[in-house]
């Protein structure tokens, strides 16, 4: 989609979304037993494009306006309320991202514009103590949404001079396992634990 002007790309995002829809009908019962967003699903959003509504243009993300994401995470929800929800958290992250410091927006974005965040972003879960040249973060975070598909997550910490958010790998936090609710289980909104966590 190169080539495509930012509207053109905004209805061809919409259409993708739109053609989805009846696939993602057919996994909506499939995810919620899974309690996390189906690999092959994850497949078709990064096939189609779709996740790089949120990534700057500089590390391969499309030029549309942001309430393009909004409108293709309500899209997908017409299939599947689960994917629409995580769809929405993740590209929303990656524009976020597009925020964070040069050096955490190429770490993010080293490996391509398709990776994914999750978040939990209340700093009263985690604490950030400030060492030499960063953080030593240590936290239990609660309803991090999307976070089995994430590489990376945001997570809000206390410092002794106010709030921070911290973009920490997935290889420095675990996942707890313990999302088992009425509605909405394929969001996976399961909680994030770190302790000690070097983050620069």
């Amino acid at each position: 989609m190169t080539a495509a002007s930012p509207a053109e790309t905004h209805r061809i995002l919409l259409d993708r979304a739109a053609a989805l829809v009846p696939v993602l009908r057919e996994r909506a019962a499939a995810t919620e037993r899974a309690r996390q967003i189906l690999p092959e699903t994850l497949d078709d959003l990064r096939r189609l494009e779709l996740l790089r509504a949120g990534v700057p243009p500089r590390f391969g993300g499309l030029d549309v306006p942001p309430s393009a994401m909004f409108e293709v995470a309500e899209e997908l929800a017409r299939g599947c309320p689960s994917t629409g929800w995580c769809y929405g958290n993740w590209v929303v992250h990656q524009w976020w991202i597009g925020h964070f410091p040069e050096r955490a927006q190429q770490d993010y974005f080293a490996n391509g514009p398709d990776v994914l965040n999750s978040s939990s972003v209340n700093q009263r879960e985690g604490t950030a103590e400030p060492v030499p040249g960063g953080y030593r973060v240590t936290g239990h975070w609660t309803y991090s949404s999307g976070c089995d598909a994430a590489a990376w997550a945001v997570l809000g910490a206390a410092t002794p001079s106010g709030a921070v958010w911290v973009l920490m790998p997935q290889t420095d936090f675990r996942i707890e396992d313990n999302w088992h609710v009425s509605g909405m289980r394929g969001t996976g909104s399961k909680d994030v634990v770190a302790s000690g966590v070097f983050v620069p």
